[in-house]
C-alpha cells in the first residue's frame, strides 16, 4: 500500500475523496483506529511541522501519522464506523485555519534560515513549529541589532511578494542546485524554493507568495543546548501578537496618562518609587520592632534573671516575630517565650547561653499539647493546635524556666 501525498503537488487543497486501503483498531499511536487512504491531503507529523486535523467521513482526525509509504489517520471514532471500511470512498476536509497557519510559519521558517545563514553565518540546527515556532541557530550569541537586520531583510523578502515553488528533482540533481538543506533521502527529492531567497529539500507545507506570510517577528531569544533559540511570529500569530500588545500597550497609556512611547519611562518611574518606598518601609517596620522591643522588656516582672518574657498575639507575620524576638533578645539578657493563637505558630528564643536549650523546652511544651517542633540552643519554632493550645504551652515552658 502507497499513500498518495495530495499536499506535496497541492498545499490549498481542502477537502478531497479517497478510498479506504486499510482501517487498524488500534497501533503504536493509541488506541484510537487509524485509517489508511489511498490518497490523502492530511498531512502528517514530520520535520518540525505538526499533522493537519479536520474530518475523514465526518469523524474528527485527531492525529496524523506519517508511517513510510503510508499515513495513518488517527480518529476520534469507532474502528467499525461502516463509513470507514476498506474500498468505501470517503471524504476528508482539513481545517484550514490550522494548515494555512503551519504554512505561514513553516515558509517563515525558511525565509528566516536563510537571512541568518545570509547574515550571520548562522546554520539552523533544529526546528519546532507547534504553538510556539522556534529554531536552533549554531550561534554563540544574538545581539538586538543582528536580530533586527535578520528581522528586516525576512520582511524584505515577504513584502517583495516572492513566489515559492515546489519541484521534484533526482537526488543528483539535488546534489547540484546548492541546497541551504540538503535531502535527508536519496531517490526523487522534493525542492522548496523561495525566489532570490532560499532552495531547500522539504516535505512540509508551503504559502504560495511571500506575502502571504507578513509580517514576520523575532519575539524572543535566548541560550539553549548551546545554540540560540529564537522564537518568531509570522502571519496571523504576529498580528494576534500585536493586538494583544497594542491592546496592553493602548490601556496602561491611558491609566497612567502618558503618551505610548512614554510608558517604559512612565513604568521605570513608577518601580523606582515603589523600590523608594520599600525601602522606608523596611526602615519604618525595623524602627517599630525596636520599639515594641523596648516596650516589651520595660514590662517585663524584673524578679528573676535574666528575664523571661510570654508573649500571646495573633495573626502576625512570621517574619516579624522572628524580627521582634531577635530584637528583644539582643538587648538584654532574657527568655522570650511567643505564640500566635490564630495560627498555632510557637517561638522560643533566648539571648546567647541565657537558661535552658530552647530547642528541647519547646519540643517538650508543644508534645503535650499535640504539636511538634524544633530548632537551636538559641531559637526554636513549631506548631500546636491554634486557639488555647497556644496558651497552655507557653504557661507550661514558662514554668519549666522558672523551674530550672
Amino acid at each position: 500500500m502507497i499513500t498518495e501525498r495530495l499536499y506535496y503537488t497541492d498545499a490549498y487543497l481542502r477537502t478531497f475523496l479517497a478510498h479506504v486501503t486499510a482501517v487498524e483498531p488500534s497501533g503504536d499511536w493509541g488506541p484510537h483506529p487509524g485509517v489508511i487512504l489511498d490518497r490523502t491531503a492530511f498531512y502528517p507529523t514530520s520535520g518540525g511541522q505538526p499533522h493537519d486535523t479536520g474530518t475523514l467521513a465526518g469523524v474528527p482526525v485527531a492525529d496524523v501519522v506519517d508511517a513510510g509509504d503510508v499515513v495513518i489517520h488517527v480518529l476520534n471514532g469507532s474502528a467499525a464506523d461502516p463509513g470507514l471500511a476498506p474500498s468505501v470512498e470517503v471524504e476528508g476536509v482539513v481545517d484550514w485555519g490550522r494548515r494555512f497557519d503551519h504554512m505561514q510559519q513553516h515558509t517563515a521558517q525558511h525565509i528566516l534560515s536563510a537571512a541568518f545563514a545570509g547574515l550571520l553565518g548562522a546554520e539552523t540546527v533544529s526546528v519546532h513549529l507547534g504553538a510556539s515556532s522556534t529554531l536552533d541557530l549554531a550561534l554563540p550569541v544574538l545581539s538586538p541589532d543582528d536580530a533586527r537586520r535578520v528581522e528586516d531583510e525576512a520582511n524584505r523578502v515577504a513584502f517583495d511578494n516572492r513566489v515559492v515553488t515546489v519541484r521534484f528533482v533526482s537526488d543528483a540533481e539535488a546534489a547540484a542546485l546548492g541546497l541551504r538543506r540538503p535531502p535527508k533521502r536519496a531517490g526523487e527529492i522534493r525542492i522548496v524554493e523561495v525566489a532570490d531567497c532560499d532552495r531547500s529539500a522539504c516535505g512540509g507545507t508551503h504559502v504560495g507568495r511571500t506575502a502571504e506570510i507578513a509580517p514576520l517577528l523575532l519575539r524572543r531569544w535566548e541560550r539553549a543546548k548551546g545554540h540560540v533559540r529564537v522564537e518568531f511570529l509570522s502571519g496571523w500569530r504576529a498580528l494576534a501578537d500585536y493586538r494583544w500588545k497594542h491592546a496592553l500597550v493602548a490601556e496602561w497609556s491611558a491609566r497612567l496618562t502618558v503618551a505610548d512611547r512614554e510608558l517604559g519611562a512612565a513604568f521605570e518611574r513608577i518601580a523606582r518609587e515603589a523600590r523608594e518606598r520599600e525601602r522606608a518601609l523596611v526602615e519604618a517596620r525595623a524602627r517599630l520592632i525596636a520599639y515594641e522591643a523596648a516596650e516589651r522588656l520595660a514590662a517585663a516582672p524584673a524578679a528573676s534573671h535574666p528575664k523571661v518574657l510570654r508573649l500571646v498575639m495573633s495573626g502576625r507575620d512570621p517574619d516579624e516575630v522572628r524580627r521582634l524576638l531577635r530584637e528583644i533578645t539582643g538587648r538584654e539578657s532574657c527568655i522570650v517565650l511567643a505564640g500566635d493563637e490564630g495560627t498555632g505558630r510557637l517561638y522560643f528564643a533566648r539571648s546567647a547561653g541565657e537558661g535552658p536549650a530552647m530547642a528541647a523546652l519547646l519540643e517538650q511544651a508543644s508534645r503535650l499539647v499535640g504539636g511538634r517542633g524544633g530548632g537551636t540552643p538559641e531559637f526554636a519554632q513549631g506548631a500546636v493546635p491554634a486557639g488555647d493550645a497556644v496558651a497552655r504551652a507557653l504557661a507550661h515552658a514558662e514554668e519549666a524556666v522558672r523551674g530550672a
